[in-house]
């Protein structure tokens, strides 16, 4: 296999938090990251015939076959593809690449209409938001993941880590290629650390003791949103999903795929076996999951949040939340205002994306070049401080129902997919697909939006891409500790969700009992309580809103009637 393979020990990538948070039938349920084993599993063979890529000259007419790419558009991103397009189509003359980037606002609605819009001209887009729509209307990779790429010396699956690949197994389909990845850490600054005389935790009673040192030394430990939208999809909402995954791991024996289930494959499903110690044991290249088996098991009750573990888990959560995050002005505090703390030097840690690595650096250059730094609503954030930024992975909780170390949010993003068209055409479009996956086509892409400000959110996963140096040893310390969105272990952690999507009330009243706990209205007795009684309210909808009935939950080896 070509290529140094440096992530094979980490990731099996959410949807965003918002799509990892989704469930299907037989599947882990959601976008997840996975680790690439020493043997990577081989896609689907095919036929010798098909082995040749098709690669478009013009026909007798002189026209040319053409690609749009219309995917969401960002800062440098539209010089990025544009480089890759050009390279592209200098080793393709018989092809036509066109560069129709969207805005992100609204491209949801738009990449719907394109995939139920006869005629089309598009073909690459951000498939994620396309919903189900796209069912038997997009491109299975998986057709073309063991044919010999042009591009490089093996195979197209060989030029990346395929097993971070979402797939269904059950329908033998890959409709999205994700080459970027994403992981939730803790930042913090090292030059307070240094002063105060304390080491990155390992441990929630570790982190307690780092939290305590620093506020005696005048610092607000941590700087984090503690509004209704980080308890929902940001800082709050991570913590509360990642911890929950600590206390559910043994649960994936209940809802696996099991033999006769329409979705229970043997040679995956017929080898697996347990093992809470492997932070990738439950990726869904290793093992599916049964989505009815999941709502049958929170129907009657086997899984809950009524654990000794959830309740390790909140009484943990209490004992830094809010005292250590600013005490009162906690719930008050938005993402911006989080970002303002940290920058300032008020404040020694702050949960981010290993994105922030790259942006932190980008501001600190602004700032020494006598510009201002500005948080996501443009604001300038005055008093910023230039200190030293390093990295650390989530204190894993320890104590009474506590299952495995803690896990983090890892995710592989990008979501590729390409609206179905004829064979040759899709040829083609995967063939420009195989460029951009490449080691030469992701290097040239990926220099070209960082010269043009272009933020890259964590290392790639296409194998021996080249990064400007400063921006490889950013990622260089990151250690990878497995994914918690890959399946269902943090599925009651904030509430109920369906596959369609989050439920807002549901989201809302876990925000209002989980104020009312950590500002010491409630025990943690009554958070449990109005926890349980919210995942009861709305179990059904969750369940109607993934396509699956009451009466499929009696027969759960069927696949779901409404799917």
């Amino acid at each position: 296999m070509k290529g140094s393979k440096s992530f094979k020990k980490w990731l099996a990538l959410f949807m965003v938090v918002a799509m990892v948070c989704g469930l299907t039938a037989c599947s882990s349920g959601s976008a997840g990251t996975t680790a690439a084993p020493e043997n990577t599993t081989a896609a689907p063979t095919t036929t010798a015939a098909e082995k040749e890529t098709t690669t478009a000259a013009p026909d007798a007419s002189g026209d040319k076959m053409k690609v749009t790419v219309s995917v969401q558009a960002g800062t440098g991103v539209e010089e990025a593809w544009t480089a890759v397009a050009k390279a592209y189509m200098e080793k393709n003359p018989g092809v036509e690449v066109v560069i129709d980037l969207k805005p992100v606002d609204g491209y949801a609605e738009w990449v719907q209409k394109a995939f139920t819009t006869a005629g089309t001209e598009t073909d690459i887009v951000n498939i994620n938001l396309a919903g189900a729509v796209a069912s038997g209307k997009s491109i299975n990779w998986l057709e073309y993941m063991s044919n010999d790429s042009p591009y490089s010396d093996g195979t197209w699956q060989e030029q990346f880590n395929f097993e971070a690949q979402v797939r269904d197994l059950a329908r033998n389909e890959m409709t999205s290629l994700s080459l970027d990845s994403v992981q939730v850490v803790w930042t913090y600054n090292k030059d307070i650390f240094e002063e105060v005389g304390v080491e990155p935790p390992k441990t929630w009673d570790e982190f307690i003791t780092v939290c305590e040192k620093i506020q005696a030394a005048g610092y607000q430990p941590i700087a984090m949103a503690g509004d209704y939208n980080s308890f929902w999809s940001g800082a709050m909402g991570w913590l509360a999903q990642i911890y929950a995954d600590q206390t559910t791991r043994s649960m994936i024996e209940v809802y696996k795929a099991q033999e006769g289930d329409f979705c229970y494959d043997p040679d995956v499903d017929g080898v697996w076996s347990y093992d809470p110690t492997d932070p990738y044991n439950d990726d869904s290249y290793k093992v599916n999951q049964n989505a009815v088996r999941v709502f049958k098991a929170v129907m009657d009750g086997t899984y809950t949040a009524d654990t000794p573990g959830m309740r390790t888990v909140w009484t943990n959560m209490a004992k830094i939340f809010p005292q250590y995050a600013g005490g009162d002005s906690f719930f008050g505090t938005d993402n911006n205002g989080s970002v303002s703390l940290f920058y300032q030097g008020k404040a020694a840690m702050r949960p981010d994306t290993c994105g922030r690595l790259i942006q932190f650096k980008n501001d600190m250059e602004k700032l020494r070049s006598g510009g201002s730094v500005t948080g996501s609503d443009d604001a300038v954030i005055e008093g910023v401080k230039e200190f030293n930024i390093g990295t650390f992975n989530m204190p894993t909780m320890e104590g009474d129902g506590i299952e495995a170390p803690v896990r983090t949010i890892e995710v592989a993003t990008g979501f590729l997919g390409a609206i179905k068209k004829d064979k040759a055409h899709d040829d083609q479009v995967a063939d420009l697909l195989m460029y951009f996956s490449s080691e030469e086509g992701q290097s040239l892409f990926l220099s070209t939006g960082i010269e043009n400000a272009m933020t890259v959110q964590g290392p790639s996963l296409v194998y021996n891409v080249k990064l400007p140096a400063d921006i490889q040893a950013s990622f260089d310390n990151l250690s990878f500790i497995g994914n918690c969105q890959k399946g269902n272990g943090q599925k009651l952690a904030r509430g109920m969700s369906g596959s369609s999507g989050d439920i807002d009330a549901s989201y809302r009243l876990f925000y209002d009992y989980t104020y009312k706990f950590l500002s010491g209205d409630i025990d943690i007795e009554a958070w449990v309580k109005e926890h349980c009684a919210n995942i009861d309210q709305y179990k059904e909808e969750a369940m109607i809103s993934s396509g699956i009935s009451a009466s499929d939950l009696e027969h759960p080896e069927n696949q779901p009637t409404g799917q």
